[in-house]
């Protein structure tokens, strides 16, 4: 994974099904940590974009931000337009929902929306949340397919992803939808040796000094495949049954942090999150 900066803005990535009427903890959590006063909604991975939308602003509304806008950009042309870019130019928090991620990462990678997004945030000037397709497709590379069928040889499938994390692998709705398997096939196959498995109504904060930490009701699932052994990944056809042994495998608790450079959960004594208090600001612009 490169290396990050660290003027970069914070990135949230929620697995999917947040609260979004009742305690609304990772919703809220993401704003007063960010302290965003115009958010920008992306609901492009959606075949509903209006329906994602509105049901955003209101979550939004509801923890006191009415400053909300609506990015529905369906094709990549439209994510060239000046008046997206300006509503960008002007965001605190870009806010990815959920939907089909090849369908979000298609239409606005290699346009001006994105690199100005890229830009921003990566300066430090704009933070960026995401929640289950919109998680998945900050990392890079990027996965999709292969829910039933994970360890079976060529059910999943991978493209490249937006790369806000890079050299990580972002899965969501794990639990519920059992995408341990899908998530170790994809490790196996080499292009990428680290993975993040994150809960219905749960997200990681991740600091500008690559640390994170997990926020909601579920858990974090981190895998790491440097230390298999026996895999036959290689030496089967697509279709047939994987085996391995030695993946390594982490699960977090809402409060866990977690160092992304070494890997390794935070337990010892002075080893805590540095970047959790206080919120961060700069000035408006």
């Amino acid at each position: 994974m490169g290396a990050f900066s660290i003027k970069r803005g914070f990135l949230f990535l929620i697995g999917g099904a947040e609260d979004k009427t009742g305690d609304k903890v990772v919703l809220k959590t993401i704003l007063r940590r960010t302290e965003a006063k115009q958010i920008a909604i992306v609901p492009t991975a959606s075949s509903y974009p209006q329906d994602v939308y509105r049901t955003y602003e209101d979550a939004f509304r509801h923890l006191g931000r009415r400053d909300t806008h609506c990015l529905d950009i369906r094709y990549p042309d439209e994510a060239e337009r000046d008046e997206h870019l300006y509503t960008v130019e002007r965001a605190d928090l870009i806010f990815f929902g959920g939907g089909d991620q090849v369908k979000l990462v298609d239409t606005l990678m290699n346009t001006k929306l994105y690199d100005l997004i890229h830009e921003k945030f990566t300066a430090g000037e704009l933070h960026i949340a995401g929640t289950s397709a919109g998680a998945t497709a900050a990392g890079n590379p990027m996965i999709y397919h292969g829910n039933h069928d994970g360890l079976r040889k060529g059910s999943v499938e991978s493209s490249e992803g937006f790369g806000f994390i890079d050299g990580v692998t972002v899965d969501t709705h794990f639990s519920a939808r059992g995408r341990i398997a899908r998530l170790s096939q994809f490790l196996l196959g080499g292009q990428c040796k680290k993975g993040i498995g994150l809960d219905e109504d749960t997200a990681i904060m991740i600091c500008p000094n690559d640390q994170f930490t997990v926020i909601g009701s579920g858990r974090v699932t981190v895998l790491n495949s440097t230390t298999v052994s026996g895999s036959n990944y290689n030496r089967i056809e697509d279709g047939e049954k994987l085996r391995f042994n030695n993946m390594r495998f982490g699960s977090l608790s809402p409060g866990s942090s977690f160092s992304m450079r070494k890997w390794s959960i935070m337990n010892r004594v002075g080893q805590t999150n540095r970047c959790l208090e206080p919120p961060i600001q700069w000035a408006s612009t």
